[in-house]
């Protein structure tokens, strides 16, 4: 029984095991951003030990937070130094010191270049009630299409088996153009299997950020249309098609590598360890995010909105933030997709190329 009060040995908390995984998922959001801030640290070894450090500081050591000097507390011995940062926040959690104190270095947070399209004016409630029918329209094939007519036939037969053990007998969605259909089954198999996509690390942070007015920067690119052109625009896009097959393909892959518990489990390790030598041996898994956004921006809609190299000013956007950052700060804190810091050409790459000097988790 741990975290007991020590005057009448009642718990303080009795964690459950749920409880206890969500904890160490938290301490490991934290552990980044303290090794970041701190410039040094072993983020593998801290990352791996956080499940046994959540589980004896918050479930199995006897102590008491608010008597720290209680004489029938247990004593831990923690000889891996290495692993210390595992241990303050161990602390941290049981209440022993405020969790702020182990990771607030940073003096910025930089997010990723986002695009943001947005109509001129507000749209209010009933207008935007009014355009419900537009966009469910846009969802289905032009010329009351089905999905098996708009993609090869290997590929609905691999959508059969992923539907069917994801989506169930949804008939609705044979109706969809493939993008939306994609789509549809990449969350359905995100929420089965209960994943998250992103979040985790950001949680922690934009908390801590906000309670202690940490500069946030999010780098964007906007670009504005008409209000008034809004239904009209919806109704083009609805009539023009998509060149989304790749996109349908790339969410279907996806979907059959997340299928694959053993390997998505190494994955998981490894990512929550740092172990890039294995994440590196791994298959890369499928990424849908560029072949369906390129689907999207290839529609003469998407055309009079955004330029046709919006992915390169979003690029430069993000680029032109980080050389800001590192001139004014000591320390950046950035969250970004690990797909788009590793995948050749990516981030790390060019930042390699610019004369950054990349130093990988130890």
């Amino acid at each position: 029984m741990s975290l007991r009060n020590s005057t009448n040995g009642e718990p303080r908390h009795p964690y459950s095991i749920e409880e206890l995984k969500d904890a160490a998922n938290l301490m490991r959001g934290y552990d980044l951003v303290a090794l970041h801030a701190a410039g040094s640290g072993h983020a593998g070894g801290t990352l791996s030990i956080m499940d046994i450090t959540a589980a004896l500081y918050l479930r199995v050591a006897n102590h008491d937070p608010e008597n720290p000097t209680w004489q029938d507390r247990d004593r831990i011995i923690w000889s891996t130094g290495h692993k210390a940062p595992s241990l303050y926040l161990g602390m941290a959690f049981a209440g022993f010191c405020p969790v702020e104190d182990v990771v607030l270095r940073s003096q910025e947070i930089l997010l990723d270049a986002t695009l943001n399209v947005e109509p001129d004016e507000k749209i209010g409630l009933f207008r935007g009630l009014g355009l419900i029918p537009a966009a469910l329209k846009a969802r289905k094939n032009p010329d009351e299409g089905t999905l098996q007519s708009r993609v090869p036939a290997d590929l609905y037969a691999r959508w059969l088996v992923q539907k069917k053990r994801y989506l169930g007998y949804d008939s609705g969605v044979e109706n969809w153009r493939p993008i939306f259909a994609a789509d549809k089954l990449r969350k359905a198999t995100i929420s089965d299997l209960n994943l998250r996509e992103s979040g985790m690390v950001w949680e922690v942070v934009e908390k801590l950020a906000k309670d202690h007015k940490i500069t946030t920067t999010r780098p964007q690119l906007k670009f504005t249309f008409k209000a008034d052109d809004l239904k009209a625009t919806i109704k083009e896009f609805s009539r023009q098609p998509l060149a989304d097959t790749e996109c349908f393909a790339t969410t279907l892959a996806l979907t059959e590598a997340l299928s694959d518990r053993d390997t998505e489990g190494i994955r998981a390790h490894a990512w929550a360890t740092a172990d890039l030598e294995t994440l590196d041996a791994l298959p890369p898994l499928p990424n849908p995010g560029l072949p369906c956004a390129m689907a999207v921006m290839s529609s003469q809609v998407a055309k009079d909105l955004v330029p046709a190299d919006i992915r390169e000013q979003l690029h430069a956007t993000w680029f032109a933030a980080v050389k800001k950052s590192l001139e004014t700060n000591q320390t950046t804190f950035a969250i970004v997709p690990l797909a788009k810091l590793t995948r050749a050409g990516g981030y790390l790459a060019r930042l390699r190329e610019l004369g950054y000097v990349i130093e990988a988790p130890k």
